[in-house]
């Protein structure tokens, strides 16, 4: 069994495409929703689903590490999935060195999927590019039941092949940095959530009002990146941000 990780970037929607074109065969495209991609992902991730014919499996966790399956009408926009692994932590946050999101609402809520629907171990094709060295080594750690499955590697695909492919495509994600993955991931760098919290302070919102007695960032709060980006600019500009397996591209 072949399982295509469609993270809803273009990095993974050309992977998706490119692997079908060469004859990828017992093949399934699946999309872990958290709740918190912009809108616009979640319209582009069912773009390529029409147009492509990929009959994407729709995923997300559910409260009590469960899952549902929904798809582009119900699939949710307010965070629910993210409220409800939340919810079951008792709320406790992830963070830089306890990412629980992106195990229990990306790769666990995969595994138990799959599980439920017999499928014990398969080859899982993930979006990492030729010019990401430093994001291989990080997929050593996943699961032994996935065979981790590179290639963009092996084709020595790059970020301008991409986006020069999607150049030439009658449609694109009309999604742009700093909003990739969650929109207000604690991954990204002070500098790009200080953005957000200016230009999208409804998104900002949601993460400002998770943080009770605990942080996504150790050293600051949501509220006061956009308390200081209110009061000073690029008072962040320079703050590095991490790489995640649910990025943009």
């Amino acid at each position: 069994m072949n399982i295509i990780n469609f993270s809803g970037g273009r990095t993974s929607a050309y992977m998706t495409k490119r692997l079908i074109n060469e004859g990828l065969s017992d093949y399934i495209v699946t999309f872990q929703n958290t709740g918190k991609e912009m809108p616009e992902t979640l319209d582009f991730i069912n773009e390529c689903d029409k147009r492509w014919n990929l009959n994407i499996v729709w995923l997300e966790y559910r409260y009590g590490n469960n899952f549902d399956v929904v798809d582009y009408k119900t699939a949710s926009r307010n965070g629910r999935p993210f409220d409800e692994l939340i919810a079951w932590n008792k709320g406790a946050l992830p963070n830089t060195m306890m990412r629980f999101c992106t195990k229990e609402m990306k790769i666990n809520t995969l595994k138990r999927w799959a599980k439920s629907i017999d499928v014990k171990e398969w080859n899982h094709y993930v979006g990492i590019r030729y010019d990401e060295p430093r994001r291989w080594g990080k997929t050593s750690k996943l699961p032994q039941y996935m065979e981790i499955e590179h290639p963009l590697v092996k084709w020595k695909t790059t970020k301008d092949d991409v986006l020069k492919w999607w150049s030439n495509q009658d449609f694109n994600l009309n999604v742009n940095d700093p909003y990739g993955n969650c929109d207000g991931c604690f991954l990204k760098g002070k500098g790009k959530l200080s953005i957000i919290a200016k230009e999208r302070p409804d998104l900002f919102q949601w993460w400002i009002d998770k943080e009770n007695k605990n942080q996504f960032k150790k050293e600051i709060t949501y509220k006061q990146i956009k308390e200081k980006s209110e009061l000073q600019k690029g008072l962040f500009d320079g703050d590095p941000s991490f790489e995640c397996f649910c990025n943009i591209d």
